[in-house]
Formats: C-alpha cells, sequence, structure tokens
C-alpha cells in the first residue's frame, strides 16, 4: 500500500504543479461489466467529458453491448454507443456508433497485457448533416500490481479513419488504480490526448463494478 500510495503522489504531484487547472479537462467513467452466463457478459459504459475539471460539459457516452470469453484469453464483443457533444461554440454533435472487437490477453508473471482491436462504424451528425466513417482502433494496455490493493494501469491507443485523414487521435494514459473488492475498484489517472491540431492534458476517473446476475438466490 505504501509503494501505491507515493506512486499516486509522484505521479500527480509532478503533473499538477507543472501546469494551470484551467488547462485541464476531465473525464468521469462508470464501467459494468455484468456476468449473465458463465462466458457471457452485458457490458455497459458511461462517461461525462469536461472541458475543466469537473466543469463546462464537452460530451456525454453511453454503451451498451455483450462480450463473450472464447477462452481466458481470448474475448469478442460488440455493441453500440451513443454520443453527444456540445462544443464552446455551440455546434451540437451527436454519433451512432456500433462496433466490434476481439480482445487477447496474456499474462507475464504479475503483469497482465491487453491487446484490443475495435472496429467503428460512426454516423456523425453535425447541426442537421449526418456523415458516416468506419475507424480502427487499438489498444495495448499493461498493468502490475503494487501490493495487495494498489495496481498501476498503463494504456496507449490509437485512432485510425478508414476514409479520409487516416489519423484521427492517440491516446496515451498512466495511472493508478485500487481494489475495494473483486467486483469494485477505482482508478485515478492522466490522459494524454493527440489530435492532428492540439493536444489535451485529461485528469481521468474511472469506477469499475461486476455483477453476477446468474446467480441465483437461496429460497427458503
Amino acid at each position: 500500500m505504501k509503494r501505491g500510495i507515493l506512486l499516486f503522489y509522484l505521479l500527480f504531484s509532478s503533473i499538477l504543479s507543472s501546469q494551470s487547472k484551467d488547462e485541464w479537462g476531465s473525464w468521469i467513467m462508470l464501467y459494468g461489466d455484468n456476468e449473465i452466463s458463465k462466458n457471457l457478459d452485458i457490458v455497459t459504459e458511461f462517461r461525462l467529458h469536461h472541458y475543466e475539471i469537473f466543469d463546462v460539459l464537452d460530451n456525454q457516452f453511453y454503451k451498451i453491448g455483450l462480450g463473450y470469453r472464447i477462452t481466458p484469453e481470448i474475448s469478442v464483443g460488440a455493441g453500440y454507443v451513443h454520443h453527444y457533444s456540445e462544443t464552446r461554440t455551440s455546434i451540437s454533435t451527436s454519433e451512432n456508433r456500433p462496433y466490434e472487437e476481439i480482445c487477447l490477453k496474456r499474462k507475464i508473471k504479475k503483469l497482465s497485457i491487453s491487446n484490443r482491436y475495435r472496429l467503428e462504424h460512426r454516423w456523425i451528425n453535425n447541426d442537421g448533416v449526418t456523415d458516416f466513417i468506419n475507424r480502427m482502433r487499438y489498444r495495448l494496455q499493461v498493468t502490475h500490481p503494487l501490493g495487495a490493493n494498489f495496481y498501476i494501469k498503463v494504456f496507449d491507443e490509437v485512432f485510425l479513419n478508414l476514409e479520409q485523414t487516416i489519423f484521427n487521435q492517440n491516446r496515451l494514459h498512466g495511472g493508478i488504480g485500487y481494489t475495494f473488492s473483486p467486483d469494485f475498484k477505482v482508478e485515478l489517472g492522466y490522459v494524454k490526448n493527440h489530435f492532428n491540431t492540439h493536444m489535451d492534458d485529461i485528469l481521468r476517473i474511472g469506477i469499475l463494478f461486476k455483477t453476477h446476475l446468474r446467480k441465483k438466490t437461496n429460497t427458503l
């Protein structure tokens, strides 16, 4: 636990001291993994993105999908995302986004490595005008425990359009998590979000929970 607290302090004190709070955005993220059979889950996600930390709402994000574990190391999934945003110039944007994905996992001693490949089909409406584009995402994620409850999470995810300008964005994340129980975790991290025209510094807060809907209630 002491190592986890020390790492958290060193990571965020160095970042926060180097920049003004007003230059940062924030992401609040709620992830649900709801088991309905031995290998099948309903996955849910809700997110709020702010231009400034907990202030000036950028966008809202809702996701629901299904995940299926083929083996402990291979899983596939598909789902639907609805995304709504309003920029600082008051241009409203909404997006409907079905997706498919495959995730490959492996462990090297205590190190957990995940490779996720996702294909998205994006219907984007900007003030009444709808465009369609496909996008490919690849995320490499590494986690490592720090004692009994703390863990480090690092990932990099690249977003590539399959039409128009190829590069869409890149997200580099470093942070720390705390496991309250096998079914409940909280994470705090820093995201550097690169676009073609600018870069964003983001404070990321993640709440992750699991439910077991296939469990039967004992009856008297």
